[in-house]
């Protein structure tokens, strides 16, 4: 490509395109390579401009999904509006990266664009910086279960597909018995123990179909796709059942218990409604078990 303009233009252009770090490319207007700097080709372990000059992204076959990539230099090539800092991945020798690029139209003397020209950098370790910390977020940091955060994001995508598709799924809210007491008998360490064999436990019973968060304290939400309340029923039984297995490492041994309420989405309108209903069904759970407790004279 050759640099017109003024010397100091030149050498300028030629300094931008020296940077190690930023990856530049030129192309026709049928989306043809007609050249890069040495960061793009030491990038893609070319030796030459010869390897790229007159073949297209789809040519090339590094691009998982070569689509979006493709309109977008459509938009910058036949109506001359810009794409700025998009983010995408391409596949580099073996390897899938992150690149944010943008690209330029670019014009002749009569105003007609002839190609484009852009520029991309890799961003991998910054998506996967990002995606630790996101991830960090929505994940409750003592039994590895999705927190609170990260259940309503899922909640979303449930009740899409309930909207969308017609499938329904339970919400099922459940409350570790007399946690409290634990707690206090026997401290915060026997008592986190306690909580995340629970959660072991749980997340195992429920196999597929179904995910499960911590919410706050002793407070654990399942979403599962189940239509009907029989089904929801069954799984509850086997719930509590699996609660006889819990092993506790310590020196103290619970048998721990749960107070559950359960909501279907088709009984509601919205996805916190749901939960909300839940979480009042299993409050009522609890006082009916508390009553039960005291009438057989258990204290």
């Amino acid at each position: 490509m050759e640099l017109n303009g003024s010397y100091y233009e030149k050498n300028l252009l030629k300094a931008i395109f020296a940077d190690k770090h930023i990856k530049f490319f030129w192309k026709d207007k049928e989306r043809r390579f007609i050249g890069a700097n040495q960061a793009f080709l030491d990038f893609y372990g070319f030796k030459s401009e010869q390897d790229i000059i007159g073949r297209t992204d789809e040519d090339m076959g590094w691009h998982v999904d070569p689509v979006p990539f493709k309109n977008d230099e459509y938009l910058v090539i036949e109506k001359g509006e810009p794409v700025e800092n998009a983010e995408g991945t391409c596949i580099i020798r073996g390897e899938i990266r992150n690149i944010r690029a943008t690209k330029n139209p670019v014009y002749d003397d009569q105003g007609n664009i002839i190609g484009l020209v852009g520029y991309f950098m890799d961003i991998t370790e910054e998506v996967r910086k990002r995606e630790h910390r996101e991830n960090r977020n929505r994940r409750d940091e003592l039994t590895g279960l999705v927190n609170q955060v990260g259940l309503m994001e899922q909640l979303e995508a449930f009740v899409m597909g309930y909207q969308h598709r017609g499938i329904n799924f339970a919400c099922i809210y459940l409350n570790v018995d007399d946690f409290s007491s634990v707690n206090e008998n026997y401290g915060k360490e026997y008592a986190d123990e306690l909580l995340i064999n629970i959660a072991e436990c749980f997340s195992l019973t429920l196999a597929t179909g179904g995910i499960m968060a911590r919410m706050c304290g002793d407070n654990f939400v399942i979403l599962h796709q189940l239509a009907r309340e029989d089904q929801v029923d069954i799984l509850i039984s086997r719930l509590r059942l699996a609660l006889n297995k819990v092993n506790v490492l310590s020196q103290h041994q619970v048998t721990p218990g749960v107070s559950v309420g359960t909501a279907l989405m088709s009984e509601v309108q919205h996805g916190e409604e749901l939960i909300n209903l839940a979480e009042a069904r299993m409050m009522e759970d609890k006082e009916e078990r508390k009553k039960n407790q005291i009438s057989s004279g258990i204290s």
